[in-house]
């Protein structure tokens, strides 16, 4: 059986994507970035301090999605970040053969003088612009979406989702995010639980870039 004194103070999950998967957006391991702010921040010695021995549950979690699949399943983390592009458009270039409209999982396209996205039903996978043999789309800027907050356990809560950021923006996050949460840290609190405790609209105003 694992020691628990052992346990180190967070998780961290990262998808096939940062190797090789064709669904891949970004396939950048971050572990290295997420680590080294999570270090910085203090928590592995703040969680020593404050919780011995280190359980599972004390752990803070993280995971990285390579796209929308979120293999690494970061909705029930407590900080997750899904590779996303956003798409841009040129009508006129479209020659309506439909590519993209059927392998639009999200049917975030169609098809009304040239090729029409809806953004608001739109993940960023970037499929679209892959099958694309005109170029009528194209993959205009790459980021993160991150998300804050989830859990499993006896009351589970998905991550929610505060906007889409750079990636040195979204480690910016993560740090604010350590800093808030030992601010209010107490023995069995979980990230997602303050969350709910302080509200969702004044938690994202602490921790914004």
């Amino acid at each position: 059986m694992k020691d628990l004194h052992k346990l180190p103070a967070h998780t961290l999950k990262v998808c096939r994507g940062a190797a090789q998967c064709p669904h891949a957006v970004l396939g950048t391991d971050l572990t290295a970035e997420l680590e080294g702010v999570l270090i910085r921040s203090g928590w592995p010695e703040f969680l020593a301090g404050m919780t011995r021995p280190i359980r599972h549950h004390h752990q803070f979690r993280m995971a990285v999605a390579s796209c929308p699949n979120g293999c690494s399943q970061p909705h029930i983390a407590d900080f997750g970040l899904v590779a996303f592009a956003r798409i841009g458009l040129e009508p006129e270039r479209c020659s309506g053969c439909g590519h993209c409209v059927a392998i639009c999982a999200e049917k975030a396209l169609h098809l009304e003088d040239g090729i029409q996205l809806d953004r608001s039903r739109c993940l960023g996978c970037a499929a679209c612009a892959r099958v694309c043999p005109e170029k009528a789309l194209r993959v205009d800027e790459t980021g993160y979406r991150v998300l804050i907050g989830g859990k499993l356990g006896r009351h589970p809560r998905l991550a929610h989702e505060l906007g889409f950021y750079s990636l040195p923006e979204s480690l910016d996050v993560l740090r604010k995010v350590l800093n808030v949460f030992m601010d209010h840290h107490r023995s069995g609190l979980r990230l997602g639980d303050l969350v709910e405790k302080l509200g969702r609209e004044e938690f994202d105003k602490l921790v914004r870039p």
